[in-house]
């Protein structure tokens, strides 16, 4: 078995007791499981660190998050289903121009981009366009089809976590559509080097997909933001969905947390 096939099987087994505390885990007389379940509970034990993770199937095999289930604030994790929706209407992705300054994240702007760029570097000049060319309808369109409710510029929007979760995991399931299909790209290229590359800067056996977003703190101890990551792994074929948020932190950190996490798995499996 190659590499990534090892890894499959190791995250498939280890997140079903992924967690000890807040999470009750399922049963398990696999040594290795339970000692990797020691690790990540060691080392990612901070109450400040929420995450769901799903199989291939769907099914929630690991979860610490207060209120899974009611709708919150996930910034730009709403972007490829923006994507989706314009796309599966319209018979091509259009370019964009990003001047940056008041109308994107980076100041000096991604210049002129594409969707695959779009995504992987998260730019709100161009979702902000998309969403626009896209008309009233799109919005009402993305929150029937996917349960998420878009802001008024499309560049952020609100969710529930696990239903956010099996929506991505929908999309990669729905890899070789044309409307799909340019999303995913630029979910691996985010993980390489847009805005998740953090993630892939720990895993270097195999290649993930990945989405960062900063929300408002939802909090009782409130921060500026909280971070959000959504990885999948591995990229070709997605056995595990992991969606985190880390309290008080951009996105990049939370795709650091994610990246730590699956590489952790991933050490401990190789330690056996």
């Amino acid at each position: 078995m190659d590499a990534i096939g090892n890894f499959s099987a190791r995250l498939g087994l280890v997140l079903l007791v992924v967690t000890q505390a807040g999470v009750e885990p399922r049963a398990t007389s696999d040594l290795h499981a339970q000692s990797a379940a020691v690790v990540l509970s060691r080392q990612f034990s901070d109450p400040d660190l929420n995450f769901i993770a799903l199989d291939d199937h769907g099914d929630v095999v690991a979860q610490r998050w207060p209120d899974a289930d009611k709708t919150m604030g996930v910034g730009s994790l709403v972007k490829p289903f923006v994507a989706v929706t314009y796309g599966r209407t319209h018979s091509s992705f259009p370019k964009f121009h990003c001047a940056g300054k008041t109308t994107c994240w980076l100041p000096r702007g991604h210049g002129t981009l594409g969707m695959t760029d779009a995504v992987a570097f998260s730019c709100n000049s161009y979702f902000r366009q998309l969403a626009a060319a896209g008309g009233p309808v799109l919005a009402q369109t993305v929150r029937d089809r996917f349960g998420v409710v878009l802001d008024d510029q499309g560049i952020s929007g609100k969710a529930v976590p696990l239903s956010l979760a099996h929506s991505y995991l929908e999309l990669a399931n729905s890899k070789s559509e044309r409307a799909v299909a340019p999303v995913i790209d630029g979910m691996a290229l985010s993980a390489r080097r847009g805005t998740g590359k953090a993630v892939g800067s720990h895993l270097r056996n195999f290649s993930v997909l990945a989405k960062t977003g900063t929300a408002p703190c939802t909090h009782r101890h409130k921060a500026p933001g909280d971070g959000f990551a959504l990885v999948m792994a591995p990229a070709d074929h997605p056995r595990i969905v992991l969606l985190v948020r880390v309290h008080g932190r951009p996105g990049a950190t939370a795709a650091d947390t994610a990246g730590r996490m699956l590489a952790a798995i991933e050490s401990d499996g190789a330690g056996q």
